[in-house]
């Protein structure tokens, strides 16, 4: 039997399902829950940890989301991996959102933000007016202080205005489009693939050039079916596992 008791007492200041996602992240994190091991079913939780059945349920709700198990309806929930897992390969989530799942510290760093125009921007995923502002945003996102994505953004400011004054080191940049939109982010598409690090990319992220990095390129829409954001980001994928559940 896998030994899931915690180390110390929950922390009255932090909800409780937080803490048992937290714990269990621990556990896998430091190989004590194998990747593939089943976790204990919901009444061995509820006595391990001393919480309700409700309480359990969120609790592996969030670690599915975070990509580190995934439940599977009549067999149980095993664990996938030992990385943090964002669910950004089944799910519109920002990086940022998908990230905060990782039981690890998250800091966002911005290396820039601007405002152009429509002119002035080369995007071969859209026509874009001459005339219309664009926030251009370059970001470092790190885990307990290790840097793990580089995020370049390009955003239709005229859709969301004031969003260009957003302090983006503490706010995602998928809370400032809902806040700053008169439209509902409703729909995004992404890509993947497998890329070398460009020069620029890798110092940011402190690796080697040509070190090899996930690679995703995302278009975000409106509830309208209007392209509101671009955005390519580069992880680096000894740091991070994207995870995606899949069912027939």
């Amino acid at each position: 039997m896998i030994d899931m008791a915690r180390n110390s007492r929950f922390n009255d200041a932090i909800p409780l399902h937080a803490q048992m996602s937290e714990s269990v992240m621990k556990k896998i994190r430091q190989g004590e829950l194998p990747v593939g091991s089943r976790l204990p079913g919901e009444a061995e939780l509820m006595r391990i940890f001393g919480i309700s059945r409700g309480t359990v349920r969120r609790s592996i709700k969030t670690l599915n989301e975070a990509g580190y198990v995934q439940t599977i309806q009549g067999k149980g929930t095993f664990v996938l991996t030992g990385l943090p897992g964002p669910s950004i390969g089944q799910k519109l989530v920002g990086i940022g959102e998908a990230l905060s799942f990782s039981g690890k510290n998250m800091e966002t760093s911005v290396i820039s933000q601007s405002l152009s125009h429509g002119r002035s921007i080369v995007n071969p995923r859209a026509t874009l007016d001459p005339e219309e502002r664009i926030l251009v945003l370059d970001r470092v996102r790190a885990l307990d202080g290790i840097p793990v994505a580089r995020l370049h953004n390009w955003v239709r400011a005229d859709l969301a205005p004031g969003i260009e004054d957003t302090d983006f080191e503490s706010t995602s940049l998928f809370h400032a489009l809902d806040s700053f939109s008169a439209k509902k982010v409703t729909s995004g598409q992404r890509s993947f693939e497998a890329v070398t690090a460009p020069d620029e990319v890798a110092v940011s992220l402190a690796i080697s050039p040509f070190s090899p990095l996930l690679f995703i390129r995302q278009t975000t829409f409106l509830d309208d079916g209007t392209p509101i954001e671009w955005s390519d980001v580069w992880m680096d994928s000894k740091q991070l596992a994207v995870t995606a559940v899949l069912s027939r």
